[in-house]
């Protein structure tokens, strides 16, 4: 293999399968990517059998291969050499040379058989999916999902689970949910066509995270494409899919039932979210805990520190139902206020119960927390 390439071209197409790669893995090849020539490009691909992506883009092919190289090395490597053209050639299977002006660089690499096969299928079918949908979605449901050694006891909810239906007026939608079981996060976003998911996919929790970087990129013509059993980011230069987890996603649909939430108050979630701020200043991380006093009027906001001090807050709102006091992880309420432009409406079932909180906007989201007792 013998190829000429821009090192700005170059190190982007690094820059995006780095979070692909399995840098912990007892097989050192997955900690690799893999380059090819194929006609007059190169492909990059990277994998750790459960996150794929492909990323190519035309280059001058002076004589075709492959190659497995160190993924997080070479893009360190390619990141700080001249903004020029770089010549990359293969050394008997066994060393990669990178020469640009004065700079001549070999490293070691490894059997390009060895390497994971990495294919693509069922990407001329499925639903497409504008990012300008799909993001926002993982956005406000990500932060629910727990870390993998919190999940290992429940391995389905190491992701968020994707799924489509109809509503009461027979309205296509799809729908992103997620829960550490201290808190729920339902997304809703209608189509206009219904999609059929069957009963919807589990994406895990890293996948979500490479996805939506990829999509941070802004690619012109990228999409997001929603299959039975997959899901695609497809760009003119890059493919990447995630491997779903297998499993059964628990009922949700009773959780977040408007009529389980007879009480609520309607408040600025902008004005709550600075006060919470300000809380979150003084309470300590064991007892991180806020207690909400539900007025009529308005809410007033408590938190304390034996150490520090306290603060008391009240926020203009107009409440509905019974008055009464709860305590709620504040860092919970601020994940989902940072999102919610205006009023938002905090429902609640008894003193002792979990809330809810709405956004009504384009993408029709709810966020179930649970209390904290103290």
């Amino acid at each position: 293999m013998k190829c000429n390439i821009q090192k700005a071209i170059l190190q982007n197409m690094l820059s995006k399968v780095q979070g692909f790669t399995e840098k912990k893995s007892t097989l050192p090849i997955l900690s690799h990517v893999l380059l090819e020539t194929v006609g007059d490009s190169l492909h990059v691909k990277a994998t750790d059998l459960h996150t794929s992506i492909q990323v190519k883009s035309p280059c001058d092919v002076l004589q075709p291969g492959a190659c497995a190289i160190n993924g997080k090395s070479f893009y360190d490597i390619i990141r700080e050499l001249p903004d020029q053209v770089l010549e990359i050639s293969i050394e008997d299977n066994a060393r990669a040379h990178i020469s640009v002006e004065n700079n001549k660089i070999k490293m070691n690499v490894m059997d390009p058989e060895e390497y994971p096969m990495i294919e693509f299928t069922d990407i001329d079918k499925g639903y497409t999916v504008d990012l300008s949908v799909m993001k926002p979605m993982i956005e406000r449901t990500i932060f629910s999902i727990p870390a993998s050694s919190e999940s290992d006891s429940k391995y389905t909810l190491g992701g968020a689970l994707l799924t489509s239906g109809k509503d009461a007026t027979g309205k296509g939608y799809i729908e992103m949910v997620s829960t550490d079981t201290r808190r729920l996060s339902v997304v809703r976003y209608f189509t206009e066509d219904y999609i059929d998911m069957g009963g919807g996919i589990i994406v895990p929790r890293k996948g979500l995270q490479e996805l939506k970087r990829l999509m941070d990129n802004r690619e012109e013509d990228s999409r997001i494409l929603l299959t039975r059993d997959s899901i695609f980011f497809i760009s003119p230069d890059t493919t990447a899919t995630v491997r779903l987890i297998d499993g059964k996603f628990p009922d949700y649909q009773s959780v977040v039932s408007l009529d389980a939430f007879p009480i609520y108050t309607r408040i600025n979630a902008q004005e709550l979210h600075s006060v919470l701020k300000v809380c979150i200043a003084m309470v300590s991380d064991i007892s991180n805990c806020v207690k909400f006093s539900f007025k009529k009027e308005k809410t007033i906001v408590f938190a304390s520190n034996p150490d520090q001090g306290e603060v008391e807050t009240p926020i203009h709102a107009e409440h509905h139902g019974q008055e009464l006091e709860i305590n709620f992880n504040p860092r919970y309420f601020m994940d989902c206020l940072s999102f919610i432009e205006g009023d938002t409406e905090i429902r609640l079932k008894g003193p002792q119960g979990p809330c809810m909180i709405t956004d009504n906007g384009i993408t029709e989201s709810k966020w179930v927390i649970m209390p904290m007792r103290f």
